[in-house]
């Protein structure tokens, strides 16, 4: 859908030829105090689950959907974590080894440093644990009371592999996804963002998706094959987008099925010659069985002339519908509705 207006000429209307996007926006149009939160799944990947519920089920690359909507100034982001990634295949599924400085293996056990408060001594748990009871290995005394009679001085760790004891490990990240091993220094940390309407550009947001839905509405109604936003194949071998294109069924065993390509045009003022002038060279290139602009309040004399000449089928109306019934009565699909 775009928009002529020229106060908002320059805003990045490309988003809303997403389906995604406009869900997404018509949600939130309607919760406006709404945030998209993140959260990680049982396997540590990020998932937004609302964003999942709104387009009905999960789909690919939402962060980056939503990342792009950002940049087109739909959304605003706000960073809320930064989750570290493996720097080989970017899984976020990783743990931290605690390994042996002294031989690097992984295979080792953390204990407390105890001390018995009366006479001294010092050493790690397990030298201090008689079956149930704590007992100071020097002078013997059971110990009862922790922080009155004996206290945690420190941790402490023993290499089961090499049996070198050590009071501060190496840390090593291990990628569970794909069996990375890599230093911390090496870690990627990803941003990780929560997101909302962007307030400031609401009535932007709500003219876009509000109108581009009312037209997809009318000619659903009307019983008719919509496939919006829509690219038809061009002769050069690149898609050419349209915003609206119409199956029209065969009539008749002789006939074929029609294919129409439409696009919208809704500003506040006429639109220009720079867009019949980019229409009629899509069309050029993609050869719809027809063709045509739905113009909002019209195109300009100058665009009109224009028009004429490239011969492209344009309707106008002071709202989007009337300039829709005139494309209901006087084009083609007037054969295809009752």
């Amino acid at each position: 859908m775009t928009v002529t207006s020229q106060v908002k000429e320059n805003a990045p209307t490309g988003i809303y030829s997403k389906p995604e996007a406009r869900k997404i926006l018509q949600y939130l149009l309607g919760h406006t105090q709404t945030a998209l939160e993140p959260s990680f799944l049982a396997n540590d990947e990020l998932s937004y689950g609302l964003v999942e519920t709104i387009l009905g089920g999960v789909q690919p690359d939402v962060a980056g959907l939503l990342n792009e909507m950002v940049s087109a100034g739909t959304l605003a982001s706000e960073l809320v974590d930064k989750a570290p990634s493996c720097p080989e295949c970017g899984s976020k599924q990783l743990s931290t080894r605690y390994t042996c400085p002294k031989c690097s293996a992984y295979d080792v056990t953390r204990t407390y440093l105890l001390e018995h408060l009366k006479c001294g001594k010092v050493g790690n748990e397990d030298g201090f644990k008689k079956g149930d009871e704590f007992v100071c290995p020097k002078c013997q005394t059971v110990l009862h009371n922790y922080g009155v009679e004996y206290r945690a001085v420190g941790v402490w760790y023993e290499c089961n592999k090499c049996k070198n004891s050590f009071n501060n490990p190496n840390h090593i990240h291990f990628c569970r996804s794909k069996h990375h091993e890599f230093s911390p220094d090496r870690v990627n940390l990803v941003p990780i963002y929560k997101y909302e309407l962007n307030k400031k550009a609401i009535e932007q947001i709500r003219k876009e998706v509000l109108v581009y839905a009312e037209a997809i509405s009318f000619l659903e109604d009307l019983g008719l094959n919509v496939k919006a936003p829509h690219s038809l194949p061009g002769k050069s071998g690149e898609p050419q987008p349209f915003d609206i294109v119409l199956m029209l069924p065969k009539k008749g065993w002789r006939s074929e099925e029609k294919i129409v390509a439409v696009d919208a045009l809704v500003g506040d003022l006429p639109a220009g010659t720079d867009v019949v002038r980019a229409f009629a060279a899509k069309v050029k290139e993609a050869k719809p069985s027809d063709s045509c602009l739905i113009a909002v309040p019209g195109l300009s004399e100058e665009a009109g002339t224009l028009a004429k000449n490239l011969r492209v089928d344009y309707f106008e109306g002071s709202t989007l519908n009337e300039a829709m019934q005139a494309f209901q009565s006087k084009s083609i699909i007037k054969d295809y509705v009752g």
